[in-house]
């Protein structure tokens, strides 16, 4: 090349710009070869955790705030480049969250069920949505723990209303509406809970002592076990539905990735 050729080349804007730009992209090429611990992070993963933040408070993060989301997403992700290099992803328990963590997304285009799919499901399993039978009942608690005058057992034997009993000796009613044999066992023990579910209606059935007192019951009404109309339960149907579905669905997408693998399992019992 002559040199008035390149006279005319270097005196071109367009040419300097050129050779700076290969200096600078030689010079950060060298620097970074040596360096082993290069993090580039994408500033959108930091607008996603900031707008979470703002998201969760309802108002926008101030400028120390946002720095301070910046400096924390950073650091979390310097310490998992370094639990990776120590590799520490090694370990049954992050496993079991990756695991989950896949599950989830493989399980996460759940779509609503029809309403012939919801009355098929709630039909199918409408065992599952029965109520047990129940019972109200009558309670009045005696303060005393000690046995009853002659005069207030003879009463309850009657079927005494409440107010009677109160009458006759300081205490406390009250009554208990739709408990099945499960709350009365919870409430006093299963033996007591029997003889209560035994009797008859308006008959009293005691004492059980607590450091209340003694407390006697009798059944007013009994209501059989049902089945609600899907009208009442239909949120409880849906849910159901979905969770089942989306067990369904989940285990359909594992069986395919599955598919994707050849397993060996390796016996390593010396010879």
């Amino acid at each position: 090349m002559n040199t008035p050729v390149l006279k005319k080349l270097m005196s071109e804007p367009t040419v300097h710009f050129f050779i700076i730009a290969l200096i600078i992209f030689a010079l950060y090429a060298i620097i970074q070869s040596g360096n082993e611990n290069l993090l580039q992070i994408d500033q959108r993963e930091i607008d996603a955790r900031i707008f979470m933040q703002e998201l969760s408070r309802g108002q926008e993060l101030n400028l120390e705030q946002r720095e301070r989301v910046t400096a924390f997403y950073i650091e979390e992700q310097i310490l998992v480049r370094e639990a990776l290099s120590m590799e520490l992803d090694n370990d049954a328990r992050i496993h079991d969250i990756l695991a989950q963590k896949m599950r989830h997304v493989l399980s996460g285009s759940i779509i609503q069920p029809t309403d012939d799919e919801l009355q098929n499901y709630y039909e199918t399993n409408s065992v599952r949505f029965e109520t047990p039978a129940s019972l109200t009942l009558d309670e009045v608690v005696f303060d005393s723990r000690d046995p009853l005058a002659d005069s207030i057992v003879d009463s309850l034997q009657r079927g005494a209303d409440t107010d009677t009993l109160l009458s006759m000796s300081e205490g406390t009613a009250a009554p208990l509406p739709n408990v099945n044999s499960v709350d009365l066992a919870n409430i006093f023990d299963q033996e007591f809970a029997d003889r209560v579910l035994a009797a008859n209606l308006g008959q009293w059935q005691g004492p059980f002592v607590s450091n209340r007192g003694q407390h006697w019951l009798r059944i007013v009404e009994r209501s059989p076990a049902s089945i609600p109309a899907l009208e009442e339960i239909a949120d409880l149907v849906r849910l159901e539905w979905i969770a089942a579905e989306e067990e369904t669905r989940l285990q359909q997408e594992v069986n395919k990735l599955w598919d994707q693998y050849t397993i060996v399992i390796n016996n390593n019992e010396p010879d």
